[in-house]
């Protein structure tokens, strides 16, 4: 049977640079008998689909009959991994050999990066206006971060050696794409590699003003600019934030979850702590409202005018 292989997530894993890096080796992967279906870099949409029940298991299955001559088919979308019912992959499974890969990083670090990504480029309302401390607050809403139950649901449908864990954070995974693609068997060697970051999160201290600049109700071309900008902007050696989050934030996100990561841990590694990190600490805080100090109004003028230069 051809192998049809599901890249889960979850989001903020390195997702968007190896959806790139398959779409962009489309033909390459072909010839060596990989199929990364359709035209877009992403699978998301038919994640959604899914997910809606606007799409079937069968239906589903009925597209990826164009491409059963190859060995191997590749769906990537990171929002497979939200989804709660998974009765669309029986028909799958009629048809191919089906498996699951889906990349967990540690929740503080998890949350971080989700909400920079609702402040960047929002699609919720609510969240994309919320400070930091509100945002720890929706924690329940993202039920896919309980990572023990997220992947006991996928090794219920499809088996536990169907369904490979990776761990994001050094000394583990450190390259979603590298790694992914060994997975795969492909050779780093054989495929154009593009390791630029079109979804690198904003700077720490200039989220405050993203918060408030009212992003989602900008066309995206005017976003992006925005966006730029203060990318540009956290290129000053004054901005050096990691995280908006105290330790005592961080170790109550991780208290939350440390029943689940130890489950998962022992069961698909054999060891009591999924992640390896030291616990968290406050350096490289940047505390809200702080960002006056972090630079004069001559100095973001001045960053502004080089920027504006550029963009003409």
């Amino acid at each position: 049977m051809t192998k049809l292989t599901l890249h889960i997530g979850i989001h903020r894993t390195g997702t968007t640079g190896l959806q790139r890096n398959l779409a962009n080796n489309r033909d390459k992967l072909q010839a060596m008998g990989i199929a990364y279906p359709f035209h877009n870099n992403n699978h998301q949409e038919i994640a959604w689909q899914l997910y809606r029940g606007e799409l079937s298991g069968s239906t589903l299955r009925e597209r990826l009959d164009a491409f059963a001559r190859y060995r191997q088919i590749i769906l990537s979308g990171e929002d497979f991994c939200i989804h709660k019912s998974l009765e669309w992959l029986d028909p799958l499974k009629q048809a191919y050999d089906v498996e699951a890969v889906i990349y967990v990083r540690r929740q503080d670090h998890w949350v971080m990066s989700w909400y920079n990504q609702h402040i960047k480029w929002p699609f919720s309302r609510r969240h994309s206006t919320m400070t930091p401390a509100e945002f720890l607050g929706c924690l329940p809403e993202f039920h896919w971060i309980d990572l023990d139950r997220t992947v006991g649901r996928w090794e219920a449908v499809l088996g536990a050696d169907k369904v490979k864990v990776r761990v994001v954070e050094k000394g583990q995974v450190t390259d979603a794409v590298a790694d992914f693609l060994s997975l795969m068997g492909v050779p780093l060697a054989e495929i154009d590699q593009d390791n630029s970051t079109h979804n690198d999160s904003l700077p720490i201290e200039t989220l405050e003003f993203a918060r408030t600049a009212g992003l989602m109700d900008m066309k995206p071309g005017r976003r992006l600019v925005v966006v730029n900008f203060l990318k540009e902007v956290g290129k000053s050696e004054t901005y050096t934030g990691k995280t908006l989050f105290t330790a005592e934030q961080r170790h109550n996100i991780l208290e939350q979850f440390a029943v689940s990561n130890a489950a998962l841990a022992r069961r698909r590694f054999a060891r009591d702590e999924l992640f390896l990190e030291g616990p968290p600490d406050d350096r490289d805080l940047y505390v809200e409202g702080t960002l006056a100090t972090h630079g004069s109004f001559k100095d973001l003028m001045m960053k502004t005018l080089a920027f504006l230069g550029k963009e003409r």
